[in-house]
C-alpha cells in the first residue's frame, strides 16, 4: 500500500470524496504530503487511521434505528405505492 490521494481512498472505501476530506481535516500533517502535481496524498499510517474512522462511522449510520419521522415517511411511501 503506497500513498493515495483522497479520491483513490474514497473509491476504495466506497464513500464520497467529501467524507474522506472531512476526516483528513483532523489528521496530523505528518500523515499527509503532496505529490508532484501538488495533490494531497495520505501515507499508509494515515490511510489505516482514516479507514478505521470511516468504517466506524458507516457502521453507526447503518445500525441506526428508524426514527418516528422516517417510519411515517416510509409508511406514506408504501401507502402511496399500494394505491397507485
Amino acid at each position: 500500500m503506497s500513498d493515495k490521494t483522497i479520491k483513490e481512498l474514497a473509491d476504495e472505501l466506497n464513500v464520497s470524496k467529501q467524507t474522506v476530506q472531512y476526516h483528513v481535516k483532523f489528521l496530523p500533517t505528518k500523515y499527509l504530503s503532496k505529490n508532484d502535481k501538488k495533490i494531497i496524498t495520505i501515507n499508509k499510517t494515515g490511510q489505516s487511521y482514516l479507514k478505521g474512522k470511516i468504517k466506524k462511522e458507516s457502521t453507526k449510520i447503518t445500525n441506526k434505528k428508524p426514527t418516528k419521522k422516517r417510519q411515517t415517511i416510509q409508511q406514506k411511501m408504501t401507502n402511496f405505492s399500494n394505491n397507485n
